[in-house]
Protein backbone atom coordinates (compact mmCIF):
# COMPACT_ATOMS: atom_id res chain seq x y z
CA UNK A 1 0.00 0.00 0.00
CA UNK A 2 1.09 3.56 -0.63
CA UNK A 3 1.69 5.99 2.20
CA UNK A 4 -1.33 8.28 2.45
CA UNK A 5 0.74 11.31 3.43
CA UNK A 6 3.55 11.03 0.86
CA UNK A 7 1.63 9.90 -2.22
CA UNK A 8 2.94 12.71 -4.47
CA UNK A 9 6.51 12.89 -3.10
CA UNK A 10 9.70 11.56 -4.68
CA UNK A 11 12.21 9.53 -2.63
CA UNK A 12 14.24 12.55 -1.51
CA UNK A 13 11.12 14.46 -0.48
CA UNK A 14 9.89 11.43 1.44
CA UNK A 15 13.20 11.08 3.28
CA UNK A 16 13.17 14.75 4.29
CA UNK A 17 9.54 14.46 5.38
CA UNK A 18 10.18 11.39 7.56
CA UNK A 19 13.30 12.95 9.13
CA UNK A 20 11.41 16.11 10.00
CA UNK A 21 8.20 14.48 11.23
CA UNK A 22 9.39 11.19 12.72
CA UNK A 23 13.10 11.46 13.51
CA UNK A 24 16.31 9.71 12.49
CA UNK A 25 15.81 6.25 14.06
CA UNK A 26 12.39 5.77 12.51
CA UNK A 27 13.60 6.94 9.10
CA UNK A 28 16.60 4.60 9.20
CA UNK A 29 14.46 1.61 10.21
CA UNK A 30 12.01 2.39 7.43
CA UNK A 31 14.81 2.74 4.87
CA UNK A 32 16.40 -0.56 5.91
CA UNK A 33 13.03 -2.31 5.66
CA UNK A 34 12.55 -0.92 2.15
CA UNK A 35 15.96 -2.29 1.18
CA UNK A 36 14.99 -5.74 2.45
CA UNK A 37 16.95 -5.82 5.70
CA UNK A 38 15.08 -7.77 8.41
CA UNK A 39 14.11 -5.47 11.26
CA UNK A 40 12.59 -7.39 14.19
CA UNK A 41 9.37 -5.73 15.31
CA UNK A 42 9.93 -7.16 18.81
CA UNK A 43 13.42 -5.61 19.04
CA UNK A 44 12.08 -2.37 17.61
CA UNK A 45 9.35 -2.31 20.27
CA UNK A 46 11.79 -3.17 23.08
CA UNK A 47 14.08 -0.29 22.10
CA UNK A 48 11.18 2.14 21.82
CA UNK A 49 9.80 1.03 25.18
CA UNK A 50 13.17 1.55 26.85
CA UNK A 51 13.55 5.04 25.41
CA UNK A 52 10.00 6.14 26.19
CA UNK A 53 10.00 4.85 29.76
CA UNK A 54 12.69 7.40 30.60
CA UNK A 55 10.00 10.05 30.49
CA UNK A 56 7.59 8.29 32.85
CA UNK A 57 6.88 9.07 36.46
CA UNK A 58 8.94 6.79 38.70
CA UNK A 59 8.12 8.03 42.19
CA UNK A 60 4.86 8.20 44.08
CA UNK A 61 3.84 11.81 44.65
CA UNK A 62 0.98 13.19 46.69
CA UNK A 63 -1.07 11.58 49.43
CA UNK A 64 -3.58 9.59 47.38
CA UNK A 65 -4.52 6.27 48.92
CA UNK A 66 -4.30 3.31 46.54
CA UNK A 67 -5.21 -0.35 46.95
CA UNK A 68 -4.42 -3.20 44.53
CA UNK A 69 -7.14 -5.87 44.40
CA UNK A 70 -6.23 -9.24 42.91
CA UNK A 71 -8.41 -12.07 41.67
CA UNK A 72 -7.11 -14.27 44.47
CA UNK A 73 -8.11 -11.73 47.11
CA UNK A 74 -11.63 -11.30 45.71
CA UNK A 75 -12.29 -14.96 44.91
CA UNK A 76 -15.90 -15.89 45.64
CA UNK A 77 -16.94 -12.41 46.81
CA UNK A 78 -20.16 -10.94 45.45
CA UNK A 79 -20.20 -7.58 47.22
CA UNK A 80 -18.27 -4.35 46.80
CA UNK A 81 -14.83 -4.56 48.44
CA UNK A 82 -14.74 -2.77 51.79
CA UNK A 83 -11.64 -0.63 51.61
CA UNK A 84 -10.56 2.74 52.93
CA UNK A 85 -8.47 3.69 49.90
CA UNK A 86 -9.98 6.10 47.36
CA UNK A 87 -8.36 4.58 44.27
CA UNK A 88 -8.66 0.85 43.60
CA UNK A 89 -6.67 -1.14 41.05
CA UNK A 90 -8.19 -4.38 39.78
CA UNK A 91 -5.28 -6.60 38.77
CA UNK A 92 -5.97 -9.83 36.89
CA UNK A 93 -4.22 -13.17 37.20
CA UNK A 94 -0.79 -13.51 35.55
CA UNK A 95 -0.34 -9.78 35.02
CA UNK A 96 2.72 -7.66 35.82
CA UNK A 97 2.59 -3.94 36.52
CA UNK A 98 5.28 -1.71 35.03
CA UNK A 99 7.20 0.17 37.73
CA UNK A 100 5.72 3.35 36.32
CA UNK A 101 2.10 2.14 36.54
CA UNK A 102 1.30 3.49 40.01
CA UNK A 103 3.04 6.87 39.64
CA UNK A 104 1.49 7.45 36.23
CA UNK A 105 -1.95 6.41 37.45
CA UNK A 106 -1.73 8.83 40.35
CA UNK A 107 -0.58 11.58 38.02
CA UNK A 108 -3.58 10.94 35.74
CA UNK A 109 -5.94 10.86 38.72
CA UNK A 110 -4.62 14.18 40.02
CA UNK A 111 -4.86 15.87 36.62
CA UNK A 112 -8.31 14.49 35.76
CA UNK A 113 -10.50 14.96 38.81
CA UNK A 114 -13.71 14.01 36.96
CA UNK A 115 -12.34 10.68 35.73
CA UNK A 116 -13.69 7.62 37.56
CA UNK A 117 -12.22 4.78 35.46
CA UNK A 118 -8.60 4.59 34.26
CA UNK A 119 -7.16 2.05 31.83
CA UNK A 120 -3.88 1.80 29.92
CA UNK A 121 -2.30 0.02 27.00
CA UNK A 122 -0.48 -3.26 27.65
CA UNK A 123 1.79 -5.89 26.11
CA UNK A 124 2.82 -9.52 26.60
CA UNK A 125 5.74 -10.74 28.69
CA UNK A 126 7.67 -14.00 28.59
CA UNK A 127 10.80 -14.46 30.71
CA UNK A 128 11.24 -10.68 31.10
CA UNK A 129 10.88 -10.10 27.34
CA UNK A 130 8.07 -7.66 26.56
CA UNK A 131 6.49 -7.82 23.11
CA UNK A 132 3.21 -7.63 21.14
CA UNK A 133 1.77 -4.37 22.55
CA UNK A 134 -1.97 -3.81 22.43
CA UNK A 135 -2.53 -0.10 21.85
CA UNK A 136 -6.17 0.41 22.82
CA UNK A 137 -8.66 2.96 21.53
CA UNK A 138 -10.25 5.52 23.81
CA UNK A 139 -13.56 4.71 25.52
CA UNK A 140 -15.74 2.62 23.21
CA UNK A 141 -18.82 1.06 24.89
CA UNK A 142 -19.96 -0.60 21.65
CA UNK A 143 -16.56 -2.26 21.20
CA UNK A 144 -16.85 -3.48 24.78
CA UNK A 145 -19.84 -5.58 23.63
CA UNK A 146 -17.59 -7.52 21.24
CA UNK A 147 -14.70 -8.46 23.56
CA UNK A 148 -13.21 -7.22 26.87
CA UNK A 149 -10.90 -4.70 25.25
CA UNK A 150 -10.18 -2.75 28.46
CA UNK A 151 -8.16 -5.73 29.68
CA UNK A 152 -7.28 -7.32 33.00
CA UNK A 153 -5.83 -4.28 34.75
CA UNK A 154 -7.74 -1.07 35.35
CA UNK A 155 -8.34 1.40 38.18
CA UNK A 156 -11.50 3.01 39.56
CA UNK A 157 -12.33 5.61 42.14
CA UNK A 158 -14.19 4.07 45.06
CA UNK A 159 -17.21 6.31 44.44
CA UNK A 160 -17.78 4.60 41.07
CA UNK A 161 -18.18 1.19 42.68
CA UNK A 162 -21.02 2.57 44.80
CA UNK A 163 -23.06 3.26 41.65
CA UNK A 164 -23.58 -0.36 40.64
CA UNK A 165 -25.49 -3.31 42.08
CA UNK A 166 -23.62 -6.43 43.09
CA UNK A 167 -24.55 -10.06 43.66
CA UNK A 168 -22.19 -11.44 40.98
CA UNK A 169 -18.71 -13.01 41.31
CA UNK A 170 -15.97 -10.40 41.10
CA UNK A 171 -13.49 -12.84 39.57
CA UNK A 172 -12.96 -14.42 36.18
CA UNK A 173 -13.84 -13.30 32.67
CA UNK A 174 -11.13 -10.63 32.71
CA UNK A 175 -13.29 -8.71 35.25
CA UNK A 176 -15.62 -8.48 32.26
CA UNK A 177 -18.96 -8.39 34.07
CA UNK A 178 -17.67 -5.69 36.41
CA UNK A 179 -16.51 -3.53 33.48
CA UNK A 180 -19.84 -4.01 31.70
CA UNK A 181 -21.75 -2.94 34.80
CA UNK A 182 -19.50 0.08 35.22
CA UNK A 183 -19.97 1.03 31.56
CA UNK A 184 -23.70 1.42 32.19
CA UNK A 185 -23.17 4.22 34.72
CA UNK A 186 -20.16 5.95 33.15
CA UNK A 187 -20.12 9.04 30.98
CA UNK A 188 -17.47 9.34 28.28
CA UNK A 189 -15.73 12.19 30.07
CA UNK A 190 -15.43 10.02 33.22
CA UNK A 191 -13.08 7.53 31.54
CA UNK A 192 -9.35 8.19 31.13
CA UNK A 193 -7.15 6.15 28.80
CA UNK A 194 -3.36 6.34 29.18
CA UNK A 195 -1.92 5.53 25.75
CA UNK A 196 1.16 3.67 26.91
CA UNK A 197 1.84 -0.01 27.85
CA UNK A 198 1.96 0.07 31.66
CA UNK A 199 1.19 -3.59 32.38
CA UNK A 200 1.98 -6.96 30.82
CA UNK A 201 0.18 -10.28 30.47
CA UNK A 202 2.33 -13.35 31.18
CA UNK A 203 2.42 -15.92 28.35
CA UNK A 204 4.37 -19.11 27.73
CA UNK A 205 7.68 -18.99 25.88
CA UNK A 206 7.13 -19.20 22.13
CA UNK A 207 3.62 -17.70 22.26
CA UNK A 208 2.71 -16.10 18.93
CA UNK A 209 -0.11 -13.83 17.83
CA UNK A 210 -2.28 -11.53 19.91
CA UNK A 211 -3.57 -12.60 23.29
CA UNK A 212 -7.35 -12.78 23.50
CA UNK A 213 -9.90 -14.34 25.85
CA UNK A 214 -11.75 -17.49 24.80
CA UNK A 215 -13.93 -18.16 27.85
CA UNK A 216 -17.48 -19.07 26.71
CA UNK A 217 -18.79 -17.21 29.77
CA UNK A 218 -17.96 -13.96 27.96
CA UNK A 219 -21.03 -14.47 25.79
CA UNK A 220 -23.26 -14.86 28.81
CA UNK A 221 -21.79 -11.71 30.37
CA UNK A 222 -22.84 -9.72 27.28
CA UNK A 223 -26.29 -11.32 27.27
CA UNK A 224 -26.85 -10.45 30.92
CA UNK A 225 -25.62 -6.91 30.35
CA UNK A 226 -28.02 -6.12 27.51
CA UNK A 227 -30.84 -7.71 29.51
CA UNK A 228 -30.09 -5.44 32.49
CA UNK A 229 -30.12 -2.44 30.18
CA UNK A 230 -33.54 -3.36 28.82
CA UNK A 231 -32.15 -3.83 25.32
CA UNK A 232 -33.19 -6.70 23.07
CA UNK A 233 -30.79 -8.56 20.84
CA UNK A 234 -29.05 -11.85 20.15
CA UNK A 235 -25.37 -12.26 21.04
CA UNK A 236 -23.65 -14.09 18.17
CA UNK A 237 -20.08 -15.41 17.93
CA UNK A 238 -17.94 -13.99 15.12
CA UNK A 239 -17.16 -16.81 12.71
CA UNK A 240 -13.42 -17.48 12.56
CA UNK A 241 -12.51 -15.08 15.37
CA UNK A 242 -12.68 -16.98 18.67
CA UNK A 243 -13.49 -14.83 21.67
CA UNK A 244 -15.24 -12.12 19.64
CA UNK A 245 -19.00 -11.49 19.48
CA UNK A 246 -21.52 -9.13 17.97
CA UNK A 247 -25.04 -8.21 19.02
CA UNK A 248 -27.79 -8.66 16.47
CA UNK A 249 -30.07 -5.93 17.74
CA UNK A 250 -33.82 -6.61 17.65
CA UNK A 251 -36.17 -4.07 16.08
CA UNK A 252 -39.54 -3.51 17.73
CA UNK A 253 -40.62 -1.45 14.73
CA UNK A 254 -39.40 -0.99 11.18
CA UNK A 255 -39.44 2.72 10.28
CA UNK A 256 -39.44 3.80 6.65
CA UNK A 257 -35.95 3.90 5.17
CA UNK A 258 -35.44 6.30 2.24
CA UNK A 259 -32.64 4.99 0.02
CA UNK A 260 -31.01 7.95 -1.79
CA UNK A 261 -29.09 6.99 -4.94
CA UNK A 262 -27.57 9.75 -7.12
CA UNK A 263 -27.22 8.62 -10.74
CA UNK A 264 -25.98 9.76 -14.13
CA UNK A 265 -26.18 7.03 -16.81
CA UNK A 266 -24.20 3.85 -15.81
CA UNK A 267 -27.37 1.79 -15.92
CA UNK A 268 -25.46 -1.49 -15.61
CA UNK A 269 -24.21 -0.59 -12.14
CA UNK A 270 -27.49 1.02 -11.12
CA UNK A 271 -29.59 -1.97 -12.13
CA UNK A 272 -27.33 -4.27 -10.10
CA UNK A 273 -27.78 -1.99 -7.09
CA UNK A 274 -31.57 -1.78 -7.48
CA UNK A 275 -31.94 -5.54 -8.05
CA UNK A 276 -30.01 -6.27 -4.84
CA UNK A 277 -32.25 -3.89 -2.88
CA UNK A 278 -35.38 -5.58 -4.24
CA UNK A 279 -34.25 -9.21 -4.37
CA UNK A 280 -31.47 -9.71 -1.78
CA UNK A 281 -32.37 -7.18 0.90
CA UNK A 282 -35.01 -8.41 3.37
CA UNK A 283 -35.92 -5.03 4.93
CA UNK A 284 -39.17 -4.27 3.12
CA UNK A 285 -40.21 -0.85 4.47
CA UNK A 286 -38.13 1.19 2.02
CA UNK A 287 -38.57 3.82 -0.62
CA UNK A 288 -35.88 4.16 -3.29
CA UNK A 289 -35.18 7.65 -4.63
CA UNK A 290 -33.05 7.63 -7.76
CA UNK A 291 -31.72 11.17 -8.08
CA UNK A 292 -31.31 11.72 -11.81
CA UNK A 293 -28.46 14.15 -12.54
CA UNK A 294 -28.04 15.16 -16.19
CA UNK A 295 -27.98 11.71 -17.82
CA UNK A 296 -27.45 11.72 -21.58
CA UNK A 297 -28.07 8.16 -22.75
CA UNK A 298 -31.50 7.04 -23.98
CA UNK A 299 -31.02 3.67 -22.28
CA UNK A 300 -30.96 5.46 -18.93
CA UNK A 301 -34.43 6.90 -19.32
CA UNK A 302 -35.74 3.64 -20.81
CA UNK A 303 -34.50 1.91 -17.67
CA UNK A 304 -36.27 4.46 -15.45
CA UNK A 305 -39.50 3.79 -17.37
CA UNK A 306 -39.10 0.04 -16.86
CA UNK A 307 -39.07 0.35 -13.05
CA UNK A 308 -42.59 -0.58 -11.99
CA UNK A 309 -42.07 -1.18 -8.27
CA UNK A 310 -44.21 1.33 -6.36
CA UNK A 311 -41.40 1.83 -3.85
CA UNK A 312 -39.16 3.44 -6.50
CA UNK A 313 -39.29 7.12 -7.45
CA UNK A 314 -37.09 9.08 -9.85
CA UNK A 315 -36.49 12.73 -8.95
CA UNK A 316 -34.37 15.11 -11.03
CA UNK A 317 -31.60 17.39 -9.83
CA UNK A 318 -30.69 19.65 -12.73
CA UNK A 319 -27.60 21.40 -11.38
CA UNK A 320 -24.05 20.31 -12.10
CA UNK A 321 -22.58 17.36 -10.23
CA UNK A 322 -22.26 18.21 -6.55
CA UNK A 323 -22.63 15.14 -4.36
CA UNK A 324 -23.47 17.19 -1.29
CA UNK A 325 -26.12 19.32 -2.98
CA UNK A 326 -27.67 16.28 -4.68
CA UNK A 327 -28.09 14.44 -1.39
CA UNK A 328 -29.42 17.51 0.42
CA UNK A 329 -31.99 17.80 -2.39
CA UNK A 330 -32.84 14.10 -2.11
CA UNK A 331 -33.26 14.30 1.68
CA UNK A 332 -35.84 17.09 1.27
CA UNK A 333 -37.80 14.87 -1.12
CA UNK A 334 -37.54 11.76 1.08
CA UNK A 335 -40.27 10.60 3.45
CA UNK A 336 -38.31 8.22 5.66
CA UNK A 337 -37.36 8.51 9.32
CA UNK A 338 -34.05 6.96 8.28
CA UNK A 339 -31.99 8.04 5.26
CA UNK A 340 -29.71 5.52 3.56
CA UNK A 341 -27.08 7.24 1.43
CA UNK A 342 -26.09 4.70 -1.21
CA UNK A 343 -23.79 4.82 -4.24
CA UNK A 344 -25.17 3.50 -7.51
CA UNK A 345 -22.16 1.18 -7.90
CA UNK A 346 -22.91 -0.92 -4.81
CA UNK A 347 -24.56 -4.31 -4.37
CA UNK A 348 -26.12 -5.72 -1.19
CA UNK A 349 -24.41 -9.00 -0.21
CA UNK A 350 -25.95 -9.69 3.19
CA UNK A 351 -29.78 -9.97 3.13
CA UNK A 352 -30.10 -8.29 6.54
CA UNK A 353 -27.60 -5.52 5.85
CA UNK A 354 -30.21 -2.73 5.82
CA UNK A 355 -31.90 -4.13 8.92
CA UNK A 356 -28.52 -4.23 10.70
CA UNK A 357 -27.78 -0.62 9.78
CA UNK A 358 -31.28 0.57 10.71
CA UNK A 359 -31.12 -1.18 14.10
CA UNK A 360 -27.69 0.37 14.76
CA UNK A 361 -28.81 3.86 13.74
CA UNK A 362 -31.71 3.58 16.19
CA UNK A 363 -29.44 2.61 19.10
CA UNK A 364 -29.52 5.07 22.03
CA UNK A 365 -27.28 8.01 21.26
CA UNK A 366 -26.48 6.86 17.71
CA UNK A 367 -26.90 9.13 14.70
CA UNK A 368 -25.53 7.08 11.80
CA UNK A 369 -24.25 3.61 10.95
CA UNK A 370 -21.86 2.55 8.19
CA UNK A 371 -21.36 -0.77 6.42
CA UNK A 372 -18.43 -2.99 5.49
CA UNK A 373 -17.70 -2.48 1.78
CA UNK A 374 -15.67 -4.87 -0.34
CA UNK A 375 -14.03 -4.59 -3.72
CA UNK A 376 -15.17 -7.23 -6.22
CA UNK A 377 -11.99 -9.23 -5.43
CA UNK A 378 -13.10 -9.60 -1.80
CA UNK A 379 -10.63 -7.18 -0.24
CA UNK A 380 -11.90 -4.35 1.96
CA UNK A 381 -12.70 -0.97 0.45
CA UNK A 382 -14.16 0.57 3.63
CA UNK A 383 -14.13 -0.51 7.27
CA UNK A 384 -14.96 2.86 8.80
CA UNK A 385 -12.99 6.09 8.44
CA UNK A 386 -10.02 7.18 10.55
CA UNK A 387 -9.15 10.86 10.68
CA UNK A 388 -5.60 12.29 10.58
CA UNK A 389 -4.23 9.50 8.34
CA UNK A 390 -2.56 11.23 5.42
CA UNK A 391 -3.23 14.59 7.06
CA UNK A 392 -7.00 14.42 6.75
CA UNK A 393 -8.77 10.99 6.67
CA UNK A 394 -8.72 7.54 5.09
CA UNK A 395 -10.86 4.41 4.87
CA UNK A 396 -9.83 2.00 7.63
CA UNK A 397 -8.68 -1.54 6.72
CA UNK A 398 -8.33 -0.56 3.05
CA UNK A 399 -7.15 -3.44 0.80
CA UNK A 400 -6.99 -5.99 3.65
CA UNK A 401 -9.17 -9.09 3.97
CA UNK A 402 -11.51 -10.02 6.81
CA UNK A 403 -8.94 -12.14 8.58
CA UNK A 404 -5.78 -10.10 8.04
CA UNK A 405 -4.72 -9.59 11.64
CA UNK A 406 -2.23 -6.80 11.22
CA UNK A 407 -3.70 -5.96 14.60
CA UNK A 408 -6.73 -7.18 16.53
CA UNK A 409 -9.43 -8.30 14.04
CA UNK A 410 -11.15 -4.93 13.82
CA UNK A 411 -12.72 -6.02 10.53
CA UNK A 412 -15.20 -8.11 12.52
CA UNK A 413 -15.89 -5.85 15.52
CA UNK A 414 -18.91 -3.57 15.64
CA UNK A 415 -17.80 -0.33 17.27
CA UNK A 416 -17.88 3.44 17.34
CA UNK A 417 -15.99 5.24 14.58
CA UNK A 418 -15.26 8.89 13.98
CA UNK A 419 -16.78 8.62 10.50
CA UNK A 420 -18.03 6.22 7.83
CA UNK A 421 -18.27 6.60 4.08
CA UNK A 422 -21.48 7.86 2.50
CA UNK A 423 -21.18 5.14 -0.15
CA UNK A 424 -23.47 3.27 2.27
CA UNK A 425 -24.48 5.24 5.35
CA UNK A 426 -27.72 4.94 7.34
CA UNK A 427 -28.56 8.22 9.09
CA UNK A 428 -31.34 9.24 11.42
CA UNK A 429 -33.17 12.14 9.79
CA UNK A 430 -33.04 13.90 13.16
CA UNK A 431 -29.25 13.67 13.22
CA UNK A 432 -28.93 14.69 9.55
CA UNK A 433 -31.04 17.80 10.06
CA UNK A 434 -29.45 18.73 13.40
CA UNK A 435 -26.04 18.58 11.71
CA UNK A 436 -27.29 20.81 8.89
CA UNK A 437 -26.99 18.24 6.10
CA UNK A 438 -24.02 18.13 3.73
CA UNK A 439 -21.59 21.04 3.36
CA UNK A 440 -22.18 21.96 -0.30
CA UNK A 441 -18.75 23.57 -0.78
CA UNK A 442 -17.35 20.05 -0.34
CA UNK A 443 -18.80 18.97 -3.67
CA UNK A 444 -16.96 15.65 -4.04
CA UNK A 445 -14.23 14.99 -1.46
CA UNK A 446 -14.56 14.51 2.31
CA UNK A 447 -18.17 15.68 2.47
CA UNK A 448 -19.20 12.47 4.24
CA UNK A 449 -16.39 12.78 6.81
CA UNK A 450 -17.36 16.39 7.42
CA UNK A 451 -21.01 15.35 7.89
CA UNK A 452 -20.07 12.60 10.35
CA UNK A 453 -17.90 14.99 12.35
CA UNK A 454 -20.81 17.43 12.59
CA UNK A 455 -23.19 14.63 13.57
CA UNK A 456 -20.76 13.72 16.37
CA UNK A 457 -20.38 17.36 17.36
CA UNK A 458 -24.17 17.61 17.71
CA UNK A 459 -24.13 14.79 20.24
CA UNK A 460 -24.63 11.56 18.25
CA UNK A 461 -22.34 8.57 17.77
CA UNK A 462 -21.31 6.91 14.50
CA UNK A 463 -21.29 3.10 14.44
CA UNK A 464 -19.49 0.74 12.06
CA UNK A 465 -21.32 -2.55 11.41
CA UNK A 466 -19.05 -5.15 9.74
CA UNK A 467 -21.88 -7.68 9.46
CA UNK A 468 -23.70 -5.32 7.06
CA UNK A 469 -21.82 -6.30 3.90
CA UNK A 470 -21.96 -4.83 0.40
CA UNK A 471 -19.77 -4.85 -2.68
CA UNK A 472 -18.55 -1.48 -3.89
CA UNK A 473 -17.48 -1.56 -7.52
CA UNK A 474 -15.27 1.52 -7.20
CA UNK A 475 -11.94 0.99 -8.97
CA UNK A 476 -9.32 -0.18 -6.49
CA UNK A 477 -6.52 1.46 -8.47
CA UNK A 478 -8.32 4.72 -9.14
CA UNK A 479 -6.18 6.68 -6.69
CA UNK A 480 -6.25 10.45 -6.99
CA UNK A 481 -8.06 12.22 -9.80
CA UNK A 482 -5.86 12.28 -12.92
CA UNK A 483 -7.51 15.28 -14.56
CA UNK A 484 -5.75 18.59 -13.66
CA UNK A 485 -9.04 20.38 -12.97
CA UNK A 486 -10.27 17.54 -10.80
CA UNK A 487 -6.93 17.45 -8.96
CA UNK A 488 -7.21 21.17 -8.30
CA UNK A 489 -10.76 20.74 -6.96
CA UNK A 490 -9.67 17.77 -4.84
CA UNK A 491 -6.81 19.73 -3.24
CA UNK A 492 -9.09 22.73 -2.69
CA UNK A 493 -11.65 20.61 -0.87
CA UNK A 494 -8.95 18.95 1.25
CA UNK A 495 -7.72 22.43 2.22
CA UNK A 496 -11.26 23.51 3.13
CA UNK A 497 -11.80 20.37 5.20
CA UNK A 498 -8.51 20.94 7.01
CA UNK A 499 -9.39 24.59 7.62
CA UNK A 500 -12.70 23.60 9.22
CA UNK A 501 -11.45 20.63 11.22
CA UNK A 502 -7.72 21.24 11.83
CA UNK A 503 -8.08 21.28 15.61
CA UNK A 504 -9.97 17.97 15.48
CA UNK A 505 -7.40 16.45 13.09
CA UNK A 506 -4.51 17.56 15.30
CA UNK A 507 -6.16 15.99 18.34
CA UNK A 508 -6.22 12.64 16.55
CA UNK A 509 -8.86 9.97 16.19
CA UNK A 510 -10.12 8.78 19.59
CA UNK A 511 -10.80 5.29 18.19
CA UNK A 512 -7.31 4.92 16.72
CA UNK A 513 -4.41 4.80 19.14
CA UNK A 514 -1.73 7.48 18.77
CA UNK A 515 0.89 4.73 18.55
CA UNK A 516 -0.57 3.33 15.32
CA UNK A 517 0.60 4.35 11.88
CA UNK A 518 -0.64 7.44 10.08
CA UNK A 519 0.85 6.21 6.80
CA UNK A 520 -1.49 3.27 6.20
CA UNK A 521 -5.05 2.41 7.19
CA UNK A 522 -4.31 -1.07 8.55
CA UNK A 523 -3.95 -0.40 12.31
CA UNK A 524 -0.30 -1.47 12.19
CA UNK A 525 2.16 -0.11 14.74
CA UNK A 526 4.83 2.43 13.86
CA UNK A 527 7.01 3.50 16.74
CA UNK A 528 8.53 6.86 15.90
CA UNK A 529 10.88 8.96 17.95
CA UNK A 530 8.67 11.99 18.39
CA UNK A 531 5.05 13.08 18.43
CA UNK A 532 3.85 9.49 18.79
CA UNK A 533 1.93 8.60 21.88
CA UNK A 534 1.25 10.17 25.19
CA UNK A 535 4.95 10.51 25.99
CA UNK A 536 7.76 12.08 24.02
CA UNK A 537 10.85 9.94 23.68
Amino acid sequence: MNDFDTVNMNKLQKAKYYLKEYGFAYTMDRGLKKLGFPISSDLEYTGWLKRCRKGLEKEMKGSERVRILTEEELAGKTTAPEVEEELLIFKGRDTVLDEAYLPELLKAARENKNALLFYTDSDLISKNRRFRPYFRPDWSPELLLTFPYVGEVFAVRKELLKKIEYGFPLTGNWWYELILRLSAVLKEEEVWHISFPLWSKKVEKGFQGFYRPSDPKLKRAIEEHIKRQGWKGEVCPVYGAEGFYYVKWAMEREPLVSVLIPNKDHIGELSTCIDSLLEVNTYSNIEILIVENNSEEKETFDYYESLKDERIRVVSYEGGFNYSAINNFAAKNAKGELLLLLNNDTEVLEPEALRTLAAAALRPGCGAAGAMLYYPDGTIQHGGVTIKIGGFAANSLWSLTDRDETYFPYSVTKREMTACTAACLMIRREAFEKAGGFHEELAVALNDVDLCLRIRKSGFKILFCPEARLTHFESKSRGMEDDPKKQERFQREIALFQEIWQETIDAGDPYYNVNQTLHYANYSIELAEDNRGRYKC
